[in-house]
């Protein structure tokens, strides 16, 4: 019991206390750090030559698309009001 309120006792306390908050602080500015990345929006890509064998996307709007050949496997459904827009 003398040992628990010696001096050297309460500065290892004090310290583990310390380290303890310090700890804690990194924990969640990492925890702050990938929230933030994981919302992280790509605003522009430039892509000058690509081969892809697959590529799904869930959601995907595109002001202009140039394409050479274009295989459709699935039915291919066009808004009506876009519809009348493309142009062979």
């Amino acid at each position: 019991m003398r040992d628990l309120t010696s001096s050297k006792s309460l500065s290892f306390v004090g310290v583990a206390i310390v380290a303890t908050a310090v700890g804690a602080v990194a924990i969640g500015a990492f925890a702050i750090g990938a929230l933030a990345i994981g919302r992280l929006a790509v605003r522009r890509i430039l892509v000058e030559s690509a081969k892809l064998k697959s590529l799904e996307i869930q959601d995907l709007t595109v002001a202009r698309l140039n394409a050479e050949e274009v295989s459709v496997s699935h039915s291919l459904k066009l808004p009506k009001s876009e519809a009348g827009q493309i142009s062979a």
